[in-house]
């Protein structure tokens, strides 16, 4: 959303621009200038999610936008815990898409403006910006998306030895394993791509203990092969410290996750690999880079029907070599 923020910061320089998000997310977000308050709801994770602190987190901010008297709040999620949001903060105008998900009944109540853009094969990115601009009645068109990083370059560069450009950074790993390419084949990609570009490797995951396993074998098998050691973050890193990190890289090479729009956000060149995920969706917004698919009859019927243990068929498609070319011609480039 903060191609959308951004514009709304531009056309409303002196607005107040508040924006809720899931606790554990507010990180891409933090020291971002158009924003004026971050508020912060149960985690995404239900694991994480304590009653207790659901319902303090839920009073504060309830009390905090109650008393902001907005004139225009929108739901961007299209959840239930969203709408009761907006309605509480009482804006004057209260506004959501509707195409995907019809908005009726008692649902309906808690809205004043709809918009009905058609997003379904197009970039979240539309559906956010479009939801807002139909709404104000204002056309535009989004930019790319932010994410401020700049003054954590010293203390990332610091504590992982980086050099500045002279390092690829990859994440191979996601919260969803079946979104995941073999190590052995991504150790493959950083062994070729080392003989002909002179560059260190930074392998980043999250905290998660299978995450960083993952990590270590791709880092022991290139380490056999005589390369260098690489750099292994082992979750060891802030959302907004890996955005340095990665923003400093001189490529990115990862799949569908969180990692990826960081570096959509940060702007670093990108190799993105998509099994069943919806790369129309999702694929990195407004910044180079090259997409690798595979055909995935979870697509063609939207139902995921491959064994969620195994890498399914369409990364099992994807080629060590399409990869190696891909990344070559963004490093070329």
């Amino acid at each position: 959303m903060t191609p959308t923020i951004r514009w709304l910061r531009d056309t409303y320089p002196d607005a107040q621009i508040d924006v809720v998000v899931r606790k554990g997310c507010e990180g891409v977000l933090e020291a971002n200038a158009d924003i004026s308050h971050i508020f912060t709801i149960a985690r995404p994770e239900r694991s994480k999610r304590k009653l207790l602190e659901q319902i303090k987190d839920f009073l504060h901010l309830s009390s905090g936008i109650g008393l902001r008297r907005y004139d225009y709040a929108f739901d961007l999620s299209n959840s239930d815990r969203a709408k009761l949001i907006l309605f509480l903060s009482a804006a004057k105008h209260r506004g959501i898409n509707r195409w995907h998900n019809p908005i009726t009944g008692w649902k309906a109540l808690l809205f004043t403006d709809f918009s009905d853009y058609a997003w379904g094969s197009d970039h979240q990115v539309l559906k956010d910006f479009r939801t807002v601009t139909d709404i104000l009645g204002l056309p535009a068109k989004p930019g790319p998306l932010q994410m401020e990083v700049r003054d954590l370059l010293p203390k990332v560069r610091k504590q992982f030895g980086t050099r500045p450009k002279a390092y690829l950074h990859l994440h191979p790993v996601s919260r969803w394993s079946f979104k995941e390419w073999p190590p052995e084949r991504w150790a493959k990609v950083l062994s070729l791509l080392l003989k002909k570009h002179t560059l260190q490797v930074v392998i980043s995951s999250g905290p998660d203990p299978r995450e960083i396993a993952v990590t270590e074998r791709i880092a022991t098998i290139l380490q056999r092969s005589g390369f260098p050691v690489p750099i292994l973050t082992r979750g060891e890193t802030t959302l907004r410290e890996l955005g340095a990190l990665i923003g400093d890289a001189r490529i990115f090479l990862g799949v569908d996750t969180v990692a990826m729009h960081i570096a959509a956000a940060v702007h670093t060149p990108t190799v993105a690999l998509f099994g069943p995920s919806d790369e129309w969706s999702w694929h990195p917004w407004q910044v180079p880079h090259k997409l690798l698919l595979g055909t995935c009859p979870c697509k063609q019927t939207r139902r995921f029907v491959c064994d969620r243990t195994l890498t399914p068929p369409c990364l099992e498609e994807i080629s060590v070599e399409n990869v190696v070319s891909a990344a070559r011609e963004l490093l070329d480039a």
